[in-house]
């Protein structure tokens, strides 16, 4: 005894329906993404480092100085980094600019555990009274030089933000 109905003969056709609809988005998302690139458009990563800043407020001779320790961390190119410093001023009181960026100077092509670089009086403009690094900002600035387009990132900051008064 075989009961044909049209109840159970519609259950195939549905379930062969949404199979065909699901395998067909599947296939259209997997060429959208191969079409558009998505799968190779992956964002530039910041290396990792880790640096020890020893200020020194001395007020005698050129004034206060910053020495930056690369204490470990991944090589890193003396031309993806760049100093940025803010806020650096005179004892005197007046503004000052960097004119040397101190990595350029100090540092070799590839800046590993070890490498010292240090701020001071004479990579800033003019000439006079000391330096006064109390209200300064420093960061290292990378960039990568080979991704025109990708971001640059702000891999060290001094002093640490949670840390000034």
């Amino acid at each position: 005894m075989s009961r044909v109905d049209g109840r159970s003969r519609a259950v195939s056709p549905v379930i062969g329906v949404v199979i065909l609809v699901g395998i067909a988005a599947i296939l259209a998302a997997t060429v959208g993404v191969f079409a558009l690139g998505f799968s190779e458009q992956r964002p530039t990563q910041a290396p990792q480092v880790a640096i020890v800043a020893d200020y020194n407020e001395r007020t005698t001779g050129n004034g206060e100085y910053l020495n930056l320790s690369f204490s470990s961390g991944e090589t890193v190119y003396r031309d993806n980094l760049t100093v940025v410093v803010s806020g650096a001023k005179r004892a005197d009181g007046s503004d000052v600019t960097l004119d040397t960026d101190p990595i350029q100077a100090q540092a070799s092509t590839r800046i590993t555990s070890g490498t010292q670089i240090t701020i001071h009086q004479g990579q800033f403009t003019g000439s006079g009274a000391p330096l006064d690094l109390s209200d300064a900002t420093l960061r290292l600035v990378w960039n990568p030089v080979d991704d025109p387009e990708s971001e640059t990132y702000v891999i060290y900051r001094w002093p640490d933000p949670s840390q000034r008064n």
